[in-house]
């Protein structure tokens, strides 16, 4: 007695190996989205954070914590790295002062090797819709045109006057700027 056993044909292998195909595109594709979005979601909170900071010290103080002019990478365990490709570092001084109120953010999640961090600056003359708000902070998202999650987002460094999107003016690196104005 002779028993016939069929097979797969090429045909129905290459239909199964492109179903599993497609599958596993539309699965990557949904990832890379969600964790964009966590990862965005974890700058806003990070950023929220460190402007609450600010506002917490100024109101303890009547004071900034760091009036010297030069950026200050906020964040103390990722380094900061405009989107030129500048390094920022943290500053002693505004860490120490800060320290007093709470602690800041010790990373954000990065992408790419430039713009990356939340950087705090404080520039005398800044005004805000014509009001003096000296300090602000500044970030990036990841993805280009995303909200930036926080108020009185400004549309230039100084002087400064509301935004008329959910952002900055501008994308660099593929990545959303954000600059905050840090109202006290």
């Amino acid at each position: 007695m002779s028993k016939s056993t069929r097979g797969f044909t090429i045909v129905e292998l290459l239909i199964v190996i492109v179903v599993i195909a497609i599958l596993a595109a539309i699965s990557i594709v949904a990832y890379n989205g969600i964790k964009q979005r966590a990862d965005n979601t974890a700058i806003i909170n990070a950023a929220s954070q460190s402007i609450k900071s600010v506002q917490a010290y100024y109101a303890a103080n009547s004071e900034y914590p760091f009036t010297g002019g030069a950026n200050v990478c906020v964040t103390t365990a990722v380094t900061c790295v405009r989107d030129e490709g500048t390094t920022e570092v943290n500053n002693t001084t505004f860490n120490t002062n800060i320290a007093t109120i709470g602690t800041p953010p010790a990373s954000v999640p990065t992408s790419g090797s430039v713009a990356n961090g939340i950087m705090y600056n404080y520039l005398s003359s800044r005004t805000f819709n014509g009001k003096s708000q000296p300090a602000m902070i500044f970030y990036w998202l990841n993805g280009t045109n995303k909200e930036c999650g926080v108020g009185n987002i400004m549309n230039a460094w100084s002087p400064a006057v509301t935004a008329t999107g959910p952002h900055t003016n501008g994308n660099s690196a593929g990545k959303t700027l954000c600059f905050i104005s840090i109202a006290v």
